[in-house]
């Protein structure tokens, strides 16, 4: 092909870039379909020619956090069902996770709870769904379910996994080449951490191995299962090396090409289940981002690198795929705990939107000339707008006026779901004064041949019969004082009230009502909310400790120092540390060196005393910014890490044992504009008392209360609270 002259080039690109001016400030009066507020069924009526002869429907999301969204997709859902026969719904979920649901659902196990083992917990929840869990068991009999991720997603995967491929392995004559706990505990590095742990398993020995036993899967009758487990493979060959390979590219994009893989394999998982069940006729809910059926319109650089599930469906399957993308302009986004500003371009998509006005839902097919245009949008990120061709992007769009984050299912509402076990009727009896003591005796006592490992693992036996795993509740006492360089610019008590579901058993974080607050010291700053130093209030070490899980306690190092006498009861000292940084074995998102000491009763096996200590050897770029201090401490624009340690004292208290001391502190450096930085720490003295596990107090994640300015301070109740 002969070049066209430079300067002609030239011309032609100054033309383009005219006309892509134009038709973006161009007129945009697009035809539309309204809808009310809470639409009928029947008010989704045009769907039906919209969607003539289509086998794939996708819809999207703008976030996971939007709840009516959740309602409205299930409304989608339910006249897609009843009036055009799909019978399918396919989720943004784990492929084995799913499959697992969905036997358990034949089996007759509760809906809601397969649902909550398989889905990402963005829906699974989050109540704003519960509508479609609802739908979906009234009508489980001509439905099935299907997850396209290749991730892990649920306590499916995480509890049932190994096992379940291990014994596939071994059906099938197939000698799977590692252990089963080191595969397990590399599963849950990768999804976990991110990170592929080499230290048990190379990643060539995992990707030879799974590649060898596919090939044994192909070798297989054709079933059900011989398509998953094919599936199931190929999506943790891919996952692997995702994790092996990729670097996580920050942006302020959903997706970018970071996603690439995940993406290429989702589609897959998709085709090859439409391929076994070529009749099937199916709804998939999953991201926006992840449902593009043509991302050529694209420059901006980072996200044109990103290559979406959709597109490799709709260029399989063309217009038996329709790709339907939630939108909204709204100028805020609620996360983590409060509203963000997200303002709207002038002359986007958004804006267009905001601007009609003229119903709360709005339906705006792609398949009419005023869509075939270069428009901004922000589809592929909360704050960022990108131009692109809304026909390439999507179908057609469903625009909401307004949205509403989705709120989190109470833990306790669903006791069903607890493990519970006979109470004694017994009163719990606080201890006395002299039992609360640290009797620290210099007399060192000899051990026999007991080793470290051998006492962890009667540790790990007993934790559900020396600590609760039933709710009870309790009251607490706490002072918090941050320091910036020898300077202490917040040193405050405060008394609440707090329930817990347990230490055994139980990941759900406690419940905590603030009942008052006592301030020592009060500078100009303030922070927003108790919830800040939430992670440092009560961190129960029996419920989260790595070193305190099966299969996992065997990859520390753990070392018997002495035995000695302390709270007039024989205890080993034991040393421990892990070889591994990542936070699968530290529960920390920062890379750390972590070790400690145990204090373990001789008689019962029990934990009474743990000091943790995490020495920070990386902290994340991405955690370092969005330090919002106020007034004189505003300067200080970013921070870091450096170490963070925990003591934790247990006392015995009728049957179990209980928390009832602990010390947090977390040490670290706070930067201003100059990169100037200054020692900062953050102190946290806790006790508790009162703990009732008979009758507890009952307090539900949506009653809490963390506010500073709906707590006073009064004398009289303080007094009440002696410690």
């Amino acid at each position: 092909m002969i070049k066209p002259p430079t300067n002609l080039r030239n011309i032609a690109i100054v033309l383009c870039s005219l006309l892509s001016l134009i038709l973006s400030a161009q007129e945009f009066n697009p035809k539309t379909i309204n809808l009310s507020q809470k639409p009928e069924i029947t008010d989704f009526s045009f769907l039906k020619e919209e969607l003539k002869d289509v086998q794939v429907v996708m819809l999207g999301e703008n976030t996971h956090f939007d709840g009516n969204v959740f309602e409205m997709k299930t409304q989608i859902v339910q006249y897609l069902h009843q009036e055009m026969g799909f019978n399918t719904i396919a989720f943004e979920s784990g492929i084995y996770d799913l499959w697992n649901a969905q036997k358990s659902i034949n089996q007759g196990q509760n809906t809601k709870e397969a649902f909550a083992n398989s889905l990402f917990s963005i829906w699974a929840k989050r109540n704003e769904f519960q509508s479609f869990i609802d739908f979906y068991d009234l009508n489980k009999k001509d439905l099935k379910v299907f997850g396209f991720d290749y991730q892990i997603t649920g306590n499916n995967g995480t509890v049932n996994f190994t096992k379940d491929f291990f014994e596939y392995a071994k059906r099938v004559n197939y000698k799977i080449k590692f252990k089963q706990e080191d595969f397990e505990l590399l599963l849950e590095s990768i999804t976990n951490s991110g990170m592929f742990d080499e230290e048990d398993i190379s990643y060539e020995q995992f990707k030879t191995e799974l590649t060898s036993f596919k090939t044994k899967i192909s070798q297989q009758k054709d079933s059900e299962e011989k398509f998953y487990w094919n599936q199931i493979v190929k999506s943790l060959l891919e996952l692997g090396h995702d994790a092996f390979t990729k670097e996580e590219i920050l942006s302020t994009f959903n997706t970018t090409s970071y996603d690439n893989i995940r993406d290429k394999q989702m589609a897959d998982n998709l085709l090859a289940y439409l391929k076994q069940n070529p009749e099937a006729k199916i709804i998939c809910w999953g991201a926006n981002a992840h449902f593009v059926n043509n991302m050529s319109s694209i420059n901006e650089p980072i996200l044109k690198e990103f290559v979406s599930m959709g597109s490799y469906i709709k260029k399989e399957l063309k217009n038996k795929v329709y790709s339907l993308a939630a939108v909204t302009a709204e100028d805020s986004i609620y996360l983590q705990n409060k509203w963000h500003e997200t303002p709207i371009k002038k002359h986007s998509f958004e804006y267009f939107l905001k601007e009609k006005n003229t119903s709360p839902h709005i339906f705006i097919s792609s398949n009419q000339s005023k869509m075939q245009i270069l428009a901004w949008n922000r589809l592929f990120s909360p704050i960022t707008f990108v131009e692109s061709k809304l026909n390439e992007l999507h179908d057609g769009y469903f625009y909401f006026r307004s949205v509403t984050p989705s709120s989190i299912i109470d833990s306790v509402e669903d006791n069903k779901v607890f493990k519970t076990k006979d109470i004694q009727t017994t009163n719990l009896s606080e201890p006395k004064d002299d039992e609360l003591k640290k009797t620290d005796l210099n007399e060192v006592v000899i051990y026999g041949k007991r080793t470290a490992y051998q006492v962890m693992k009667n540790v790990i036996e007993s934790l559900e019969k020396n600590y609760p795993d039933n709710p009870f509740s309790s009251s607490m006492k706490t002072n918090i004082q941050a320091k910036i360089s020898t300077i202490t610019y917040l040193d405050f008590d405060f008394i609440a009230e707090q329930y817990d579901l347990g230490y055994v058993n139980h990941i759900n974080r406690s419940a905590k009502k603030i009942k008052e607050l006592r301030w020592n010291k009060k500078s100009d700053f303030l922070s927003e909310s108790l919830r800040e130093y939430h992670g440092l209030m009560y961190n129960c070490p029996i419920k989260y400790a790595p070193f305190l899980k099966k299969g996992k306690f065997k990859k520390f190092i753990f070392q018997i120092e002495e035995t000695k006498i302390y709270n007039n009861e024989e205890v080993f000292v034991i040393h421990f540390s892990s070889p591994r940084n990542h936070s699968t074995f530290t529960r920390r998102v920062f890379l750390s060196d972590y070790s400690g000491y145990l204090y373990v009763n001789k008689k019962d096996f029990a934990i009474v005393k743990i000091f943790e200590n995490w020495s920070v050897t990386e902290f994340p770029e991405q955690f370092r910014e969005g330090f919002n201090l106020k007034n004189l401490l505003s300067k200080y624009t970013s921070k870091e890490y450096k170490n963070e340690s925990m003591l934790t004292d247990f006392t015995k208290i009728g049957e179990y044992y209980f928390i009832i001391q602990s010390t947090s502190v977390l040490f670290g450096n706070v930067y201003n504009n100059t990169s100037e930085k200054e020692e900062f720490e953050i102190t946290v003295n806790s006790s508790w008392k009162n703990f009732n596990i008979q009758n507890p107090k009952l307090i539900k994640n949506k009653d809490e209360e963390h506010s500073f300015e709906k707590v006073k301070y009064n004398a009289g109740f303080w007094n009440d609270f002696k410690f």
